[in-house]
């Protein structure tokens, strides 16, 4: 409703200006037409001709004045008020009117007796100008209705009346002119409706125009928000709202453009412990971790460097370089890793996180900034291959160490299952009898072109490139096909095989255990599976006990190897099937220091458990000697036979037991006192 009125408000603003901008046009035709009827009729004798055309000139005159006030006001913009349009229209009509009536007084003068000494001429030039004054009106006047045919209907209805009363002769004349009245009030209206049309339509088009103005100012808009918005996407992180890749790059082109004489340092961050926390706090404590973090990094940082998130737990920083670059880098990187190192709590959990750096120069150690950080990923690469938590500045011989793991990865992809791979196997002999209980298979790899390649090597290799499992599937099946067949010498002899936790959680790996019992004829007892203490993690630990279980079911041994290197929960023992414990070589070659400690700990522990104890790395027949004294059941090591291609089963006499007395007959509860163990 309240549209609509102003609707017809500024319609009737328009045409009260329209009707006033026609005003001088019209005048300049009523004085000229003023003129010749005030020339004509006082040209007869009628004197007061003269006076009319003095009222009509000072009438015309106020309408001129009324007229410049009227074009002040619009250029005021103060005719736009309801009032205001009422004041103007009220103005126009009353002088429009006051001319009409004017000319009807002359008219009816000279048609009258008053002008009886007026001749014919006088009489019909009037209607003559009348006519043509209410004809023009009907396009003049017709922005106002009401006032324009009221102007018209004074102009020929008087006169009209006139003719037909004072002139009986000219009665047509009088009746054709209110004819002609009713002809140029229709036309009027028309005039008046069809300029009402174009004022609305023209007002449409303005406000269109404005629309589309306004869409086109809102969608430039629209478009620099959006524009803005990709930006950011393709430039930021959107979890930390910290420049990404593309975001990162486009500094270092900005950076380098602006001062190509300068260099920068790269430090690539890669977060420890991050996927435990992720998988067991769940994906949305992991982004709040990654939010903090980068929170925590960002306080260290001076002004000029920068920090992004490369992807997932990595990060990177561009510190551009001083003349104390060396120096301000690793003091740079101390803070970092002491920021990232305090703990923290999320949800009530304590967060323990850590991180590795791998530190890069551009452009000292590559001509791109793609390669530089590259060359800070090798760097770190390395850090986390080797020691976590420490900073470690880039050098060739990592790309070196990176290109050989890639290539040797995909040979070693591509040689299981062929000629490439072998097992060799190291006796494993019983303490008391000098006898091979067991043979270990121990994975060998000759490659055509790089030669014989480390176990070491490739076994580490491979669990870092999950093709241990792979690897570790073709062992045990190799090993159980070989035992079958070492014939009637080792027809007792047991077979163990070497397991990597991966295998464990890969399927249904005592599901496949049986399957190649069954495939190569091997008794279950006969087979020995080796796991490190990384069977005890808590992150698999129910499956790992499942799958355990099923296999001593089955009557396979479980033996922890490297007993004593990692941590071994005693209530964790506890709950698994274990068979065996083996100490780690290390201990051994320690058995006059520290290690004796060590390993009769772990020998009076596999007692109360009532497991079996295999040293490994027995070089001397003084090991050898020592060893049996503490307690431990079997040997194995290069003092009783190196890993050999052939099972070797030749037995050994135990002399070492001439002299010795038997470490399980010391007293227990004495030496669990003294090992620190109650």
């Amino acid at each position: 409703m309240r549209s609509d009125i102003k609707t017809a408000e500024r319609l009737q603003a328009k045409l009260v200006e329209v009707a006033y901008k026609n005003i001088p046009p019209m005048l300049c035709v009523n004085i000229a037409a003023a003129i010749g009827a005030a020339c004509t009729v006082g040209g007869e004798g009628y004197k007061l001709a003269w006076v009319w055309l003095t009222l009509m000139l000072a009438l015309s005159a106020i309408r001129l004045f009324d007229w410049v006030r009227h074009r002040s006001a619009v250029k005021s913009g103060s005719v736009d008020a309801p009032r205001q349009i009422e004041y103007w229209q009220r103005n126009y009509g009353m002088w429009l009117c006051a001319s009409a009536l004017l000319w009807a007084v002359l008219a009816c003068a000279v048609i009258d007796g008053e002008a009886k000494h007026a001749g014919c001429i006088s009489k019909y030039t009037l209607i003559i100008i009348i006519s043509a004054l209410a004809g023009g009106a009907t396009g003049v006047t017709a922005a106002l209705k009401y006032e324009g045919r009221t102007y018209i209907s004074i102009l020929l209805i008087p006169a009209s009346l006139a003719l037909a009363i004072f002139s009986p002769v000219d009665i047509a004349i009088a009746t054709l002119g209110l004819v002609f009245w009713v002809v140029m009030l229709v036309s009027h209206t028309n005039n008046n409706t069809i300029l009402r049309q174009s004022l609305n339509l023209q007002h449409e088009n303005i406000k269109l125009i404005a629309d589309l103005k306004d869409l086109n100012g809102t969608l430039e808009t629209k478009i620099i928000d959006r524009t803005r918005a990709l930006k950011e996407i393709a430039y930021l992180d959107a979890l930390t709202h910290l420049p990404n890749r593309r975001g990162l790059m486009e500094w270092a082109r900005a950076f380098i453009k602006d001062n190509n004489t300068s260099s920068v340092a790269v430090m690539f961050l890669d977060l420890d412990r991050f996927k435990q926390i992720n998988d067991a706090l769940g994906h949305d404590i992991g982004d709040r971790v990654l939010v903090s973090v980068a929170e925590q990094i960002k306080t260290q940082l001076p002004p000029d460097a920068i920090l992004a998130r490369w992807g997932g737990d990595e990060f990177i920083v561009a510190v551009p370089r001083t003349i104390d670059a060396p120096d301000r880098v690793h003091s740079l990187s101390d803070q970092i890793i002491q920021a990232v190192s305090l703990p923290f709590t999320l949800n009530g959990e304590t967060i323990r996180l850590g991180v590795s750096i791998g530190l890069a120069l551009y452009p000292d150690d590559d001509k791109s900034f793609t390669d530089v950080i590259h060359a800070a990923d090798l760097a770190v690469t390395e850090v986390k291959r080797t020691e976590r938590g420490r900073a470690l500045a880039y050098s060739e011989t990592y790309a070196e160490i990176q290109r050989r793991r890639y290539d040797l990865s995909r040979a070693l992809g591509e040689a299981i299952g062929t000629d490439e791979l072998s097992l060799a196997y190291q006796p494993i002999i019983s303490a008391k009898t000098g006898r091979v209980v067991a043979q270990e298979a121990l994975a060998r790899w000759k490659h055509p072109v790089l030669g014989a390649i480390s176990p070491d090597e490739f076994i580490k290799l491979a669990e870092d490139t999950d093709r241990i499992v792979a690897l570790g599937d073709w062992a045990l099946e190799r090993a159980c096909t070989d035992a079958v067949n070492w014939g009637q010498d080792g027809a007792g002899v047991k077979v163990a095989v070497n397991a990597s936790i991966k295998q464990l959680l890969h399927g249904q790996f005592d599901l496949k255990v049986v399957q190649i019992l069954n495939r190569t004829g091997l008794s279950p007892a006969r087979l020995e599976i080796e796991v490190t203490e990384s069977l005890f993690d808590d992150e698999h630990l129910e499956q790992v006990l499942g799958c355990v279980k099923n296999l001593r079911e089955l009557g396979v041994e479980i033996h922890i190897d490297d007993f004593g290197t990692g941590y071994s929960s005693l209530s964790r023992l506890h709950r698994f099937p274990v068979t065996g414990v083996k100490i780690d070589r290390h201990f051994v070659n320690d058995i006059d220091g520290q290690g004796r400690v060590i390993v009769e700990s772990a020998v009076m522990i596999a007692r109360r458990f009532g497991f079996e104890v295999i040293a490994e790395g027995v070089e001397t027949f003084a090991q050898a000697k020592t060893l049996y004294e503490i307690g431990v059941d079997k040997f194995q090591g290069y003092y009783f036979g190196r890993p050999s291609a052939v099972a070797c089963q030749e037995s050994f006499a135990p002399q070492w037991t001439s002299e010795a007395a038997p470490g399980a007959d010391r007293d227990d509860a004495s030496f669990l006192s003294y090992s620190g163990l109650r």
